[in-house]
């Protein structure tokens, strides 16, 4: 047998990393989260709410049913940072009458009845690829836009051991040759990791000089 060189023998213990890191995560997500006595005040939350005002149109029951499938809320640290992240749904993905718009899966799994409150229509993404999405016609006296404060209710049980390895792990994928296969093969991004963060940050700073000659910089 041939021994397994060194490139192979890292790509295998890189992925070795990321199976142990996915059973941590699974394990961290199981221990569930405790309710706080005293919920914590946090931001904004820019939704769409259906009125009471639904009760007069006879398709009530499909409104209700397209209503379900929209991304209705879309939270802020306040409320300008609300309203820029619903904004971003304009330019993303296109907001009709400021409703949200549905993907072709959701009305897929709509009624014939739901189906008729929706318009087909074609867009380009960010990478120029025709997408399709559905325009929802819900009256305009069904629903109102409004902002509501926002409250951390739930927090996540945390075990320290569990923490403590998963910082090990990111540590091993930070090492020389670990964090090159790390990116290089799998593209994984972790942009809490502060190591990973501290290089890119230097990389955008080394960029700035590019087209600055070494006279220019001796000057300054």
């Amino acid at each position: 047998m041939k021994p397994i060189n060194i490139k192979e023998k890292r790509t295998k213990q890189v992925r070795s990393i990321y199976i142990k890191l996915r059973q941590i995560y699974k394990q961290q997500r199981a221990l569930g989260y405790y309710k706080l006595e005293n919920p914590i005040r946090h931001g904004w939350y820019k939704e769409l709410i259906i009125t009471e005002n639904v009760d007069r149109y006879k398709n009530k029951k499909a409104i209700l049913e397209v209503y379900k499938k929209l991304e209705k809320q879309f939270w802020g640290r306040n409320k300008e940072e609300a309203t820029k992240y619903w904004l971003a749904q304009v330019s993303k993905n296109l907001i009709y009458k400021d409703l949200p718009t549905i993907s072709h899966k959701s009305f897929n799994k709509l009624s014939d009845k739901a189906k008729k409150l929706c318009v087909v229509y074609k867009f380009k993404d960010h990478n120029k690829k025709t997408r399709i999405r559905f325009y929802v016609k819900i009256p305009k006296g069904a629903y109102r836009i409004r902002f509501k404060r926002a409250f951390v209710t739930h927090r996540q049980r945390i075990d320290p051991k569990l923490e403590q390895e998963v910082d090990l792990l990111h540590q091993q994928l930070n090492k020389n040759g670990f964090y090159e296969e790390h990116h290089k093969n799998w593209g994984f991004k972790d942009w809490n990791n502060p190591i990973q963060e501290n290089r890119k940050q230097s990389k955008n700073k080394l960029r700035q000089f590019k087209n600055v000659s070494i006279n220019e910089i001796i000057k300054e």
